[in-house]
């Protein structure tokens, strides 16, 4: 073999032992966060999928029970109220929060200036409040007779006899303003982020063409902020899934479960009634809902990212 041969060939064994090494680091800086994915991720959602097959005994005993526990969910009444809640709270909500929240972002940064940072702040203030301080600021509000939402109403006639909340035919609506009022200031963030982002010549082109006022906002820079639309859109959905605290601490999912939604649903059944199976069938049954509406919206919305981490044209 020639010395040229030789010199070649170390030289490719030490590309491939630095292509070893460098792709062993690699997989070591992963291994914390595969870890922590395996630990209270992967693991949480088997050991619960495995416990939906199963019922409790009156002894403690935990016997195998096949498909009954997803029988006994579907065939349950409340199941398709919750159904019927989550459908009207993602309807509503989401649009209406990216509405208000797009018309929010539009003005603070077209309109404010000296101000600009305390609107954003006072809009903003909601989405990091506690829960618990949202719930009983609300149930205030709501109260009849000397609630503000009364004091509003009774300038128009009208006098509550009972809370909004309290009312089955209006407790879902109810909860949906709140979560709209909490939320919106999210939205309002997210255009914020994609108005500062626009490119300046575009929208000088567009000004230069005659666009102006809603004309620039409507033809422009609406189709410009669609990144940060679907990303509200599959944000909300899966938010409105996860809905929890708001309804738990405000109503419990009543009265008469009128506001029951997914999660106080599971709650009820898995640590109230102690009927796990039937919390854990529920709970597989809301992560298939979850995954396959996600997977909808990424197919038709078009929300594919690139390696580089724009989205495909």
């Amino acid at each position: 073999m020639s010395a040229e041969a030789m010199r070649a060939g170390a030289a490719v064994a030490a590309v491939r032992r630095r292509s070893a090494s460098r792709a062993s680091t690699l997989y070591l800086f992963a291994l914390p966060a595969t870890l922590l994915f395996v630990v209270f991720v992967a693991y949480p959602i088997l050991w619960v999928a495995e416990q939906s097959f199963y019922a409790g005994r009156t002894d403690g005993a935990a016997v195998f029970a096949g498909l009954a526990n997803y029988r006994s969910v579907l065939s349950d009444p409340t199941f398709w109220i919750v159904v019927r809640n989550m459908a009207l709270w993602c309807v509503i909500t989401i649009p209406v929060q990216m509405l208000i929240g797009g018309l929010l972002a539009y003005f603070i940064e077209r309109h404010t200036h000296a101000l600009r940072g305390f609107f954003r702040t006072m809009f903003f203030l909601p989405v990091v409040t506690s829960v618990s301080v949202i719930s009983l600021v609300w149930v205030q509000i709501y109260a009849p007779y000397y609630g503000i939402a009364q004091e509003y109403l009774r300038h128009v006639g009208i006098v509550m006899m009972t809370s909004p909340i309290g009312d089955p035919k209006t407790a879902i609506y109810a909860l949906i303003v709140v979560n709209i009022w909490q939320w919106t200031g999210f939205s309002m963030l997210m255009y914020i982020a994609g108005i500062a982002n626009l490119p300046s010549e575009v929208l000088d082109a567009a000004r230069i063409d005659g666009a102006k006022g809603w004309r620039l906002a409507v033809h422009v820079i609406v189709p410009m902020l669609a990144p940060a639309t679907k990303s509200l859109l599959l944000l909300g959905v899966i938010g409105t899934l996860q809905t929890f605290p708001i309804v738990h601490l405000m109503t419990g999912g009543g009265p008469n479960r009128a506001s029951e939604v997914f999660g106080t649903f599971i709650f009820k059944q898995s640590f109230v009634l102690g009927d796990t199976g039937s919390g854990a069938a529920l709970s597989v049954i809301v992560l298939v809902i979850a995954l396959a509406l996600s997977l909808i919206q990424i197919a038709v919305l078009g929300a594919r990212l690139s390696p580089a981490g724009k989205e495909k044209p």
